[in-house]
């Protein structure tokens, strides 16, 4: 039989529909076969079963294996016992849809394409098949070998894309829940040692046990305690970086008087401003403000800006701290006399792992990781960072709370 023989109207002749149930006359002399596709076909009507089987034994490119059935319960029995590559499900199927068909099937095996074939006009049959989890619909009087050969690949295509973006969705979870892990162990293997090295060389520093230390010594301790306050930014830093300590921000607020946080900042970085002659100087209200925010976060924030602030401010420079209330809320300034940032140089700096390039003088080392924790740190309050920068003429950042929102 020719394929100028296939009645396009979607009914074929008797004689073609005879021929079709025929298996003999498609040898593989006839039909170059790329493989064998298992095939369900749902289908509670005869005649546009034998239509649906004579398209299917006229692919090029595929030898059928085909089983049929005439109601959803068997088509789910016959899922459970076979995998089947390709299942083809009627919409109407007596009294019941083939939508419970294509869920069912979904759910036995993952791998199977299921094709809706329908004949009943309009968009909203489609619609819910494909919610359901049909790949593709066919309309049952446009059905064809070659509709129907190609809407199986265009399915299976689809179908395995699916599985690759989801499998790359699992890895990339797995990935992620490896890395929260690893940053959680580590945060703790290195602050354990860490807060360590910062007792005993604050201890030698307030020489708290009374004992003659030589002047050189003293100094050595200096560097030790800078250094590991330093360490100690970059490791808060990179667990901030991480995510997961600003997840849970708003279950862990309190009401914190601003002028301890700037108070605990400031001691935490005065080693480094000292080093470098820059006088660090916090102007207050005498009215105590209080904001209801998340302590040592808030803390981090401004050590993070005050470090910024000393990297960039020549030595014998300038940096002020000021704490003001608005009229929504309050806000932390942080004002130094360094070589300022044109417009380009603020987008920069607010990006992670972007540094402003300073001069010879004033290059230092850092993560790139300061300004985009502070503004991670106010979105988990509600808050916002300001930036006031002109080249050459120095930077103001401000933190701002909202009385409302934080």
């Amino acid at each position: 039989m020719h394929l100028e023989e296939w009645n396009l109207g979607g009914v074929p002749s008797s004689e073609a529909l005879s021929e079709a149930t025929s298996v003999d006359m498609f040898s593989e002399e006839q039909l170059p076969l790329e493989k064998t596709l298992r095939v369900l076909v749902l289908e509670d009507d005869e005649t546009d079963f034998l239509i649906t089987k004579k398209a299917l034994l006229y692919l090029d490119s595929y030898r059928v294996d085909l089983d049929w059935v005439t109601s959803v319960s068997d088509a789910v029995i016959a899922a459970r016992k076979t995998h089947y590559d390709v299942v083809l499900v009627d919409f109407w199927v007596g009294m019941e849809t083939g939508v419970a068909a294509i869920n069912a099937i979904g759910d036995i095996n993952s791998n199977s394409v299921v094709i809706l074939l329908t004949g009943m006009p309009g968009e909203d049959v489609q619609k819910i098949a494909l919610k359901a989890g049909a790949r593709h619909c066919i309309n049952k009087s446009q059905l064809t070998p070659v509709l129907l050969e190609a809407t199986i690949r265009s399915a299976r295509h689809t179908h395995r894309l699916e599985q690759q973006l989801q499998q790359t969705i699992d890895n990339l979870k797995k990935a992620n829940e490896a890395k929260d892990r690893f940053y959680a162990t580590m945060g703790h293997d290195l602050r354990t040692p860490l807060n360590a090295i910062l007792g005993y060389s604050e201890m030698i520093l307030g020489n708290s046990l009374n004992l003659q230390v030589p002047e050189e010594y003293q100094k050595f301790a200096t560097k030790i305690h800078t250094g590991g306050l330093h360490l100690l930014e970059v490791i808060n830093n990179l667990m901030l970086q991480n995510g997961n300590a600003l997840e849970t921000v708003k279950q862990q607020l309190e009401d914190v008087y601003l002028d301890e946080v700037i108070a605990r900042a400031v001691e935490l970085v005065q080693f480094f401003a000292s080093d470098k002659g820059i006088d660090l100087a916090v102007h207050l209200q005498q009215e105590k403000l209080c904001a209801h925010c998340h302590r040592s976060l808030m803390t981090q924030a401004l050590v993070n800006l005050l470090s910024n602030a000393i990297k960039y401010t020549p030595a014998h420079g300038r940096i002020d701290v000021s704490l003001a209330a608005t009229s929504d809320g309050y806000c932390i300034a942080v004002r130094d006399n360094g070589p300022g940032m044109s417009p380009e140089e603020i987008e920069l700096a607010r990006k992670p792992y972007g540094r402003v390039q300073p001069s010879a003088e004033l290059a230092q080392e850092g993560t790139g990781l300061g300004l985009p924790i502070v503004e991670k740190i106010m979105d988990g309050h509600g808050g916002k960072v300001l930036i006031e920068s002109s080249p050459g003429e120095g930077t103001c950042v401000s933190l701002c709370l909202s009385r409302d929102e934080a």
